[in-house]
């Protein structure tokens, strides 16, 4: 079985297409089971509107009546950024409604965006090995609130292909025994494979880890459009396989099921 739990519909800021128009192409493309997890940011940043939040019980309406006419099975899912000390925001908004998981993610060390292309230069302005250090205490920092239950895109943090001349294997060992203890899956995010890193997110060595402290895993194309639907799982599924794994999750009212990749 493939999943496909990382899709952004036309609720997205950044993203385009229908609940219709991604399981017409699901279907297409023999996917399983998809999820629908547009994006909140659950705090205000300049110059960037938050829609949906607003807009949520009207989606959440659409989604279930929807739900019922799906020639495929579909969950509702969420992104969320994870901002220190918005646990409670985040929380009371998750328990307004029926959501099949929530996706936690880092995008952001402070007030810069890590993949926004148009803040690139900061990359060099900062040194390396502490930046990587800085966006995985956030990754703990998001596994210790209890609150989500994948871990989105585990290590965006590499989109660009900068990355530390020192080894990472503390960082990876210390952060996946966060994700063991918070009960999470992490994330296989195809669309590293599209960025100019060119991989898989995470990378083979830190999957690697992630397999050895026995995070579970499920699947996700980031897809922004219809068309991206599925979008490099079939590499994604070599890639966990090639490092051991025989499962992934799916989810159904926050509860995981184990199921044959």
């Amino acid at each position: 079985m493939i999943m496909d739990y990382h899709l952004h519909t036309e609720a997205s800021p950044d993203a385009k297409g229908s609940m219709q128009e991604y399981v017409k192409k699901a279907k297409e493309k023999n996917i399983d089971e998809i999820g629908f997890s547009d994006h909140i940011l659950l705090k205000h940043l300049e110059g960037r509107s938050d829609f949906l939040i607003h807009a949520m019980p009207t989606y959440v309406e659409d989604f279930l009546s929807f739900k019922q006419k799906t020639e495929i099975p579909v969950k509702l899912g969420i992104e969320i950024d994870y901002f220190p000390n918005k646990a409670d925001r985040i929380t009371e908004f998750i328990q307004k409604y029926p959501f099949d998981y929530i996706i936690g993610s880092v995008h952001m060390i402070g007030k810069w965006i890590v993949d926004e292309p148009s803040t690139i230069g900061e990359y060099s302005r900062r040194d390396t090995f502490q930046t990587y250090e800085e966006y995985f205490r956030l990754v703990r920092e998001m596994c210790a609130c209890r609150l989500f239950d994948v871990l989105g895109h585990p290590d965006l943090i590499r989109i660009f292909g900068v990355r530390p001349d020192k080894d990472l294997s503390q960082i990876y060992q210390e952060t996946a025994e966060a994700i063991a203890k918070s009960n999470m899956c992490a994330e296989i995010n195809a669309k590293g494979l599209d960025r100019p890193c060119r991989e898989i997110y995470p990378s083979e060595q830190f999957l690697k880890t992630l397999r050895d402290y026995g995070i579970p895993i499920t699947f996700g194309s980031d897809a922004h459009e219809p068309n991206d639907v599925g979008r490099n799982l079939e590499r994604a599924v070599r890639l966990t396989r090639k490092v051991g794994y025989t499962e992934a999750c799916t989810f159904c009212g926050r509860e995981k099921t184990f199921v044959k990749i």
